[in-house]
This record gives C-alpha cells, sequence and structure tokens, in this order.
C-alpha cells in the first residue's frame, strides 16, 4: 500500500475499503489545506471540540456574541498560531489567564483553562496517532506540529506569542507606534494566515449536510474582522509619510 493510503487510513479519514470515514465537507477543507498540512490535520482533530462549545444547542446571541468570538479565536490560535513567546515577555497562556502572570497580577481562570486543556488534550491525541501510523518518521515529520503540544495532561505546552490574538480582539487600528517593522510584518503575515484558513473552513464545512456545519457562523465572523484588520495594517504599512518631500 502507498504511504498516502496508510497515512489517511491511520487518521481516520477511510476505512480499509478507502470509502470515506468522516465527514467529506471535513476532508475537502483538510484537503485544500494542503500547503499547511500539519496545521490543517490538528485543526481536523478539534473540529469536535468547536462544534461542542460553540454550537451544540447555543443559542443565537451567544454565537454572536465578542466573548463566544474571542473564544473560539483562542483556540484558533492554540493550534494554527503556534509562535513562541519571546523571552520575559506575556505569553497567550498568561494574557488568557491559562496560567497566572509571571508577578502574579493576573490569577488562573478556571474557565479559560478548562478550554486550553481541553484543546491540548485534541492536540496530544492527534501527536499520538500520529506517532503510531506505520510509516516512515519522515512522513510522521511531515504532519507533526512544529510546536509539540505539552506533555502532559498537567502541561500547558510551551508559552505562545500573543501578539495575532491582542490585535484581534482589540480591534485596534494597525500597529501600535513602538512595533518595528519587522514585528509588524510578521505580525500582517500571520494573520493573513489566519484568515485563509477561516475562508477554507467557512466555504467547506458551510456546504449542505455536513455535521460540523453550524460552525460557518464563527468562521465567517472571524474572516470578516481578520478582513478588516488586514486593511487597517496595509494601510499604515504602505501609507507613510513621503520623507523626500521638502
Amino acid at each position: 500500500m502507498r504511504r498516502p493510503n496508510k497515512v489517511i487510513r491511520g487518521l481516520g479519514y477511510v476505512h480499509d475499503d478507502m470509502t470515506l470515514a468522516m465527514d467529506h465537507n471535513v476532508l475537502s477543507c483538510v484537503w485544500e489545506m494542503h500547503r499547511t498540512q500539519p496545521e490543517a490535520v490538528h485543526l481536523c482533530a478539534v473540529l469536535e471540540q468547536l462544534y461542542i462549545r460553540f454550537c451544540f444547542q447555543k443559542t443565537k446571541s451567544f454565537k454572536e456574541s465578542d466573548s463566544t468570538q474571542n473564544d473560539f479565536l483562542s483556540v484558533l490560535l492554540h493550534v494554527i498560531d503556534r509562535v513562541p513567546a519571546k523571552k520575559g515577555e506575556e505569553s497567550l497562556q498568561q494574557l488568557l489567564r491559562v496560567v497566572s502572570s509571571a508577578e502574579g497580577s493576573k490569577p488562573v481562570s478556571p474557565e479559560a483553562r478548562a478550554m486550553w486543556m481541553e484543546t491540548e488534550k485534541c492536540l496530544r491525541e492527534q501527536r499520538d496517532r500520529i506517532d503510531n501510523l506505520d510509516v516512515d518518521q519522515s512522513a510522521k515529520d511531515e504532519l507533526h506540529l512544529a510546536i509539540p503540544p505539552g506533555k502532559d495532561e498537567e502541561d500547558v505546552g510551551p508559552p505562545l506569542d500573543k501578539g495575532v490574538y491582542e490585535m484581534i480582539i482589540s480591534k485596534q487600528k494597525g500597529f501600535h507606534e513602538g512595533q518595528t517593522v519587522e514585528r509588524r510584518n510578521e505580525l500582517k503575515s500571520r494573520i493573513v494566515n489566519l484568515g485563509q484558513f477561516c475562508l477554507i473552513a467557512h466555504n467547506n464545512l458551510q456546504q449542505p449536510h455536513g455535521h460540523y456545519s453550524d460552525l460557518e457562523v464563527h468562521f465567517r465572523r472571524m474572516f470578516n474582522n481578520i478582513k478588516y484588520s488586514v486593511a487597517d495594517m496595509m494601510k499604515q504599512l504602505t501609507d507613510q509619510e513621503d520623507l523626500t518631500e521638502d
């Protein structure tokens, strides 16, 4: 059997006879995200968590609230935007109060920690599933996240950068004055990348007869927020004062 067949069987995407074992819309979503394979495979692994937490028996007002959108964003970034926090800077886990701040000014939020650890559990299980695939290690490495999840159920994982979360939830118009051009371009690229994931997820999951079609509203609202954020950033990056003028 060819390696790709072993992979998609081992991940639970197809049965032994190669018929689909998972929602068609989910698998088409993973396929369209093939350029970012590790994140696609792990986003697929947390879809059930996203559905239960943000859609199942939830009211319209809950789905459309800003706090729900912020929580949804935190889970997406936990999976997709795994950039290490710089030493000495507040991490995403600290900002979300998954762990206490360095000086102890922000206590842990039990709700935030529970949601974070739920996602960590999904990521660890997917990591173990990949490790157990009957393929070469090089093939497994292509599927693993660059920054792995925590080692056990008490480990919150490596400190992650908070920049993208902070920009989107604050709805700030562009960048802070103190941010370097390098940092601005980095954040812009990461936010654009997140927007691409949301666009593909929305377009696939909202198709008829899909188990996760109710997630459409969250991915749509997130994409719209990102679209306006990118427009503000690009205006700030390109609309600079002409220093050659007298």
